[in-house]
């Protein structure tokens, strides 16, 4: 029995003792979700460890439900003992709480997909190779150039998990998962000028991760904003780098939730069949796509992850649910049910949220503007206002003349409204990324207003 196969005998074991101390106490609707994680996360800066935290914990979080609709919650870290203490105090919790006729515990949704991502090398990397791996990374960033001085941080975390759900309705759903991710920031300078440039990765195995590339792309983002002129201010078509469209599509992305929703805070709420956004784009949330982060077999409470498409051809079609939100609004959960760990109860979430690529290379969107403005970062964009959609940040990229790329640019900002931007959007490239759940491949804006300094 290899070491992921005896935590899962642990946490079944934990999951089970729960059960059987809810029946004992009357309990007819319940459900108990165990997880245990093992974790490593090493850091390096001149060619040495610099930072290194290693760390296992597992735990339950548990609900029970009466049938007046009264739910209560309580969850315990580490012991079989304590998972059971736990879903005693679950239900004393639920007698205290308000009756609501939405809160439910969801029945077994039927087989799951094989959207597994487990990589038995990953969930056995050892502490020296991830320190080795974060040693290769800074010198990935440092060997790009020679205009690369120095690197503040190169990191590197390799995770591994197991997680189970049993319920009162015939749930008893089990799975596993490896993550691993990188993140450089190098530092160029050249005549007296010092930029910076972040690079990063994410893989769900071992084989699916390029130190090298993240290290290049950290090196070539701060080499290329060398000698940076100011933003010219005007109405210029705007290029959002895949990564900075991903950032928009993050600060969109509450507002396809259900929870949302029901909490009167959707940008989205009764537009659900109209054509709100540019025909150019789809909008997918996917807990089945193939090497996702959050790719998985079944979502937080059991129902089983599948393809949701929220806006195809522009068109609203629909928002993201778990079992609560789509009682509360009449509707079938999506398997869109997210927890924080152990430790919370399940919310609203995406799982792979992404716009679907188009057809269009960079050089290819380049060459459709005559003047305007690549943006490769922005700055404040969690600042957004995810009720009324209004943002305002602060930019840098590159400045385009006649379809090239001419000279880079900083200091600069755009602002506006989140469903004008998704609605202004002229074409798609098709350079796809992913930066965690989110992914987006570059869009090109039609003509909107920026503000040099």
């Amino acid at each position: 029995m290899n070491e992921t196969e005896k935590h899962e005998e642990i946490i079944l074991g934990a999951a089970d003792g729960a059960v059987k101390a809810l029946r004992e106490k009357g309990a007819k609707n319940f459900d108990v979700y165990v997880r245990w994680n093992s974790s490593i996360s090493a850091e390096a800066r001149e060619k040495k460890l610099d930072a290194f935290e290693q760390a296992r914990a597992w735990g339950a979080g548990i609900r029970a439900l009466m049938p007046d609709g009264r739910l209560g919650f309580s969850f315990a870290a580490g012991s079989v003992d304590a998972a059971r203490e736990a879903a005693i105090m679950a239900l004393e919790n639920a007698l205290g709480s308000e009756p609501d006729s939405s809160n439910n515990i969801p029945a077994p949704s039927g087989p799951f997909p094989d959207a597994t991502e487990y990589d038995e090398d990953a969930a056995k990397a050892s502490a020296d190779y991830a320190v080795a791996r974060a040693i290769e990374l800074e010198e990935a960033a440092m060997s790009y150039d020679r205009r690369i001085t120095k690197v503040r941080k190169a990191s590197v975390s390799i995770t591994s998990s197991s997680w189970a759900i049993l319920s009162s309705e015939g749930l008893r759903a089990v799975s596993r998962g490896t993550w691993l991710s990188c993140g450089v920031m190098a530092v160029a300078e050249e005549d007296g000028d010092s930029q910076m440039g972040y690079g990063f990765g994410y893989s769900r195995g071992l084989s699916g991760m390029d130190y090298q590339a993240a290290g290049a792309e950290a090196g070539e983002k701060a080499v290329s904003l060398l000698k940076a002129r100011k933003t010219p201010t005007g109405k210029f078509p705007v290029i959002l780098e895949n990564i900075v469209a991903s950032e928009f599509l993050g600060a969109l992305a509450s507002s396809f939730s259900g929870e949302s929703l029901v909490k009167g805070r959707s940008l989205l709420a009764g537009k659900t069949g109209e054509k709100i956004f540019s025909d150019t784009i789809s909008i997918i949330d996917d807990g089945t796509l193939k090497g996702g982060i959050s790719t998985r077999p079944f979502d937080d409470e059991g129902i089983a992850s599948r393809r949701n498409a929220l806006v195809r051809g522009g068109i609203f079609e629909g928002f993201l649910h778990n079992a609560y939100t789509a009682k509360r609004t009449g509707g079938s959960s999506t398997g869109s049910a997210v927890r924080g760990g152990f430790r919370s109860a399940p919310g609203v979430g995406p799982a792979n949220l992404y716009i679907e690529k188009g057809t269009l290379d960079s050089d290819a969107l380049t060459g459709r503007v005559d003047n305007g403005l690549l943006v490769r970062e922005v700055l404040g964009m969690h600042t957004a206002n995810p009720i009324s959609g209004d943002f305002s940040v602060g930019i840098a990229g590159i400045w385009i003349e006649n379809g090239k790329i001419a000279y880079p640019v900083r200091e600069g900002a755009i602002a506006g409204n989140l469903i004008s931007i998704f609605s202004g959007i002229d074409a798609v490239g098709s350079d796809l990324r992913f930066a965690g759940r989110l992914g987006a491949p570059s869009l090109l804006l039609k003509p909107i207003s920026v503000s040099g300094s």
